[in-house]
């Protein structure tokens, strides 16, 4: 099936009328795919799932966007649903699952000036104080450390054997996956110690494609809560500052990023001592993450092996974060807090 097929059979679901309408393409991210429809003078943005055909799923990040569009204290703007009938979601003659959202003004920011950074980290603490309120009638994603359900298709045994052992196409990363291998071994023993830190409903992908400014420059927007779930509350914080430090390599301009988006940050949330020690480790687990879920991504034939290999050398660069950068962003941490 198509997705032009897909998209009309989507629009037609949710306006039963002939008005005229344009759909067109545009910016899209790595697990779905989007379209653009104006139509009544009024904008849309047109989903349709690409990585999981469940509509439970679906279901729970709609519940999480109601119920942050209920409240009257956010900032910044939540993605609202179409709805016809109580009802959010199609499915699709491709089998697909498909929804149309209210279209909201901003374009993605660039994460490279303190006014960003800074109304980022505010957004960030703004958001977990009102995600922490919503109360879920279920759950689909499991927390990040339990890293053994991060992809359906990826137990860790077999992933480590895959690392040991990669395709001959993968076979110039073999010292980098090696390494990858004995970390997602360290990190599945630390899990358990992770527990006791405080939990809550998190984003939990929180990142420049994620988020929206306006022409202020001040953050507009917070999207794609589908992965939204129960995990660590520093999890968030963990997941927004891998995000700055894997788009820029140079050290200095990366902490000096992460300072104002601390900034920002503490106007809204503290952070506990023993979250504050877990963060460096935290950090370091999304970026295994994001590696276990574009390895399941390849393994499926959703991506080619030149996106999985960007992802191989993104979490490579991550070798001597524990050992010798990451004292350093927990100092900026402590500093901002005093200053």
């Amino acid at each position: 099936m198509s997705v032009d097929r897909d998209v009309d059979v989507l629009i037609d679901y949710f306006f039963q009328d002939k008005l005229p309408r344009l759909v067109y393409e545009g910016k899209s991210g790595y697990n779905n795919t989007t379209r653009y429809l104006d139509r009544d003078h009024k904008k849309y943005i047109i989903r349709i799932y690409e990585t999981h055909q469940d509509q439970a799923k679906v279901r729970l990040e709609h519940e999480v966007l109601l119920k942050l569009n209920e409240r009257s204290d956010l900032s910044f703007n939540i993605p609202l649903p179409v709805k016809r009938e109580g009802e959010s979601l199609v499915r699709l003659p491709s089998n697909k699952i498909g929804c149309i959202y209210h279209y909201i003004e901003g374009v993605n920011p660039v994460f490279d000036s303190k006014q960003v950074l800074f109304s980022f980290g505010k957004s960030v603490g703004d958001l977990l104080q009102s995600l922490n309120q919503v109360d879920l009638s279920h759950l689909i994603y499991r927390p990040y450390y339990e890293l053994e359900h991060a992809h359906p298709n990826c137990p860790l045994p077999k992933v480590e054997a895959w690392c040991h052992n990669p395709p001959a196409i993968f076979a110039g990363y073999k010292k980098e996956l090696s390494w990858v291998a004995s970390q997602l071994d360290d990190f599945n023993r630390l899990a358990p110690k992770m527990k006791s830190l405080p939990h809550q409903v998190i984003h939990g992908d929180l990142n420049e494609s994620n988020v929206l400014v306006g022409a202020d420059r001040h953050i507009n927007a917070i999207l794609d809560f589908e992965f939204a779930t129960r995990d660590l509350r520093m999890m968030e914080v963990a997941v927004c500052i891998s995000e700055i430090i894997s788009e820029e390599l140079n050290e200095d301009i990366y902490l000096e990023k992460i300072k104002h988006f601390f900034s920002g940050l503490r106007t809204r949330i503290t952070i506990k001592d023993a979250e504050l020690e877990a963060l460096p480790m935290l950090v370091q687990l999304r970026r295994l993450d994001v590696f276990l879920h574009f390895l399941g991504r390849h393994q499926d034939g959703i991506d080619d092996a030149s996106v999985l290999k960007e992802q191989i050398e993104k979490v490579a660069a991550y070798h001597s974060w524990l050992s010798v950068r990451a004292k350093k962003v927990v100092h900026l941490w402590e500093t901002v807090r005093h200053g």
